[in-house]
């Protein structure tokens, strides 16, 4: 499934750390794209997950200490350019 994550950045310094120091996901997911803000306190990434529920496990660990994360499941039939 696709999922839209967008991050409300609180420590810029702490999450491109993090990002950088964790560079592959585990078997079943798959960054699409990551998208950084020209405001440093803002990014997105759209992702190919499994489901909901496992891929906010894995980016609220990897990136919870330092942005606040919100998910939206992307409905891919009204979708288009992915």
């Amino acid at each position: 499934m696709n999922i839209l994550v967008n991050h409300q950045i609180s420590d810029p310094d702490a999450y491109w750390d993090a990002l950088a120091a964790n560079p592959s996901v585990p078997q079943g997911f798959k960054v699409v794209i990551l998208m950084a803000g020209a405001d440093p306190s803002t990014a997105a990434c759209l992702w190919k997950a499994p489901d909901i529920d496992s891929l906010k496990a894995l980016v609220d660990e990897t990136l919870g200490h330092a942005s606040r994360n919100s998910y939206m499941v992307i409905n891919d039939a009204k979708s288009f350019g992915l």
